[in-house]
């Protein structure tokens, strides 16, 4: 019995000793846990207290108390930090397979070495314009301002040009209407006061798209001639046309009367009964007054207003008149 029994005790002995080796080592990888642990609450601690923003897969810095590290010994502490977990996928892949304790030190020293400098760099920059953000709304107001007013002036701007528009077309229409339609009269009414079919007269706008813009051509071909420039021809000829032009503008729009000064100053004896001629075959649509000094032309009128001095005194005028009517042709 006593052959068995001092084996046992010996292979007791030896269990019991690797258990409190075991229990060694497992004691000694709880207190690294919970140093590491210690340090994981420290990191995610600071991190909330300076707002600085990790990426997490999973849990929020909210789950890690502002607190000293002896209060995790909690249980209910150390589960809601377990439930934070960070993402490392965006690290590079030098920094994610690192596992050497010394491989990491060194980097985080080369880290922490790189933010002193950026650090550095920040403190040397000038202190901010604290008047900045007040000088940058006062801007954003004017910019605003004249953003608006430029709005503003833009629709009134497009009115205006819708109503320029609205202007030009009336003028355009009122003029061609009138254009039109003394082109397509002056050339018989010449032709009626140089009584020949084969006088011409015509009109031709220099800018046929805004006629009123520039000025328009005016030809006629005198009975007998060729056709020449309006400057070469002779002074009746040319009073033929001008009261062709005039006769032709006074039928688009007709006046209650016409008053003529001397047109007849110009014109010889046979032109002046032509003129004459029209001016009486139109007296039934036209009353026409003519100044004029020769016999030829007020002859043909229906009555006279002589205008003349007093025989004893030259400074009072007297006036004299005469109906024709009476008379024949």
């Amino acid at each position: 019995m006593s052959t068995r029994v001092t084996p046992a005790r010996k292979d007791v002995a030896a269990i019991q000793k690797d258990i409190q080796t075991v229990q060694k080592q497992i004691s000694s990888i709880e207190s690294r846990i919970e140093s590491k642990r210690s340090e994981r609450h420290n990191i995610l601690r600071q991190c909330k207290i300076d707002d600085i923003n990790i990426p997490l897969a999973e849990g929020s810095l909210e789950e890690a108390e502002e607190s000293e590290p002896s209060s995790l010994s909690t249980g209910a502490q150390a589960q809601r930090e377990a439930r934070v977990r960070v993402d490392y996928s965006a690290l590079a892949d030098g920094l994610r397979d690192l596992d050497d304790p010394d491989d990491i030190k060194r980097k985080a020293d080369k880290l922490q070495k790189a933010i002193n400098s950026l650090q550095n760099t920040v403190d040397k920059i000038q202190a901010p314009n604290m008047r900045a953000m007040q000088k940058l709304n006062e801007v954003r107001e004017k910019v605003s301002a004249t953003n608006e007013a430029f709005v503003a002036a833009r629709k009134r701007a497009h009115k205006a040009k819708l109503a320029f528009e609205r202007v030009k077309k009336e003028r355009h229409d009122k003029f061609i209407d009138c254009f039109d339609h003394v082109a397509n009269e002056i050339d018989a009414i010449y032709k009626a006061l140089a009584m020949n079919q084969s006088a011409q007269a015509f009109l031709g706008p220099e800018n046929p798209e805004e006629p009123y813009l520039d000025g328009i051509n005016y030809n006629c071909v005198a009975p007998g001639k060729r056709f020449q420039p309006m400057s070469n021809l002779s002074g009746g000829e040319k009073t033929v046309a001008a009261l062709a032009l005039l006769f032709a503008i006074h039928s688009y729009q007709p006046a209650p009367f016409f008053l003529l000064d001397e047109i007849d100053a110009a014109l010889d004896n046979t032109n002046i009964g032509k003129v004459a001629s029209y001016i009486r075959s139109k007296k039934g649509s036209l009353q026409t007054i003519v100044i004029s000094l020769k016999e030829e032309f007020y002859g043909c009128a229906d009555a006279l207003v002589g205008i003349c001095s007093e025989p004893a005194d030259c400074l009072v005028s007297d006036v004299i008149t005469l109906s024709l009517e009476k008379y024949d042709d």
